[in-house]
């Protein structure tokens, strides 16, 4: 038996078929931006904002709604406290429910409400710091389909990590 019978018996087993997935709206994609972490009480010379990066991936039920995850990565901030030199990452895991608003077939623009299952690690003299939780995370966004399979997101995420953390990205949606 072939790779795709298997898959196939084990949709269907779940109440799936090939098509259906294919109709549901499953899309994945990749976003590059700008994260500002508000973190910088009690550090001099603080540089609060980096380049952060993200994959991402959903299912839309429907044109109106979808349920998405990802993996963001926050960047690092840095600076100095009491004559020494300290940094933070900031990564995560999120899970969000959408609500998408079409405008045309092409453009639509969402709010999405979740979660991030977050990781910082210090470095410098915040060396061997390492604290991680989950908390609220939610954004507004549009996209726009140059074809049925490809477009372009712009959204503002906020993450209400121990300090705030602000982004703004841009990014490249591959629908299946």
């Amino acid at each position: 038996m072939n790779k795709t019978k298997i898959i196939s018996a084990i949709l269907l087993t779940l109440g799936l078929t090939v098509d259906a997935l294919a109709e549901n709206g499953f899309y994945g994609g990749v976003g590059i931006g700008q994260a500002t972490i508000d973190a910088c009480d009690g550090v001099a010379n603080c540089d609060d904002e980096d380049t952060s990066w993200k994959v991402f991936g959903g299912w839309e039920m429907n044109s109106n709604i979808a349920f998405e995850a990802g993996w963001v990565d926050f960047g690092e901030i840095s600076g100095s406290a009491g004559g020494s030199a300290v940094s933070a990452e900031a990564d995560g895991w999120t899970l969000a429910a959408k609500g998408i608003l079409p405008v045309n077939e092409q453009f639509g623009v969402f709010g999405k409400f979740g979660m991030i299952m977050w990781d910082v690690e210090g470095g410098g003299a915040a060396s061997g710091m390492d604290d991680d939780g989950t908390d609220p995370m939610y954004g507004l966004g549009a996209q726009y389909m140059f074809t049925d399979q490809l477009g372009i997101v712009g959204e503002w995420e906020w993450y209400d990590i121990d300090s705030d953390i602000d982004l703004f990205s841009i990014g490249a949606l591959f629908k299946f």
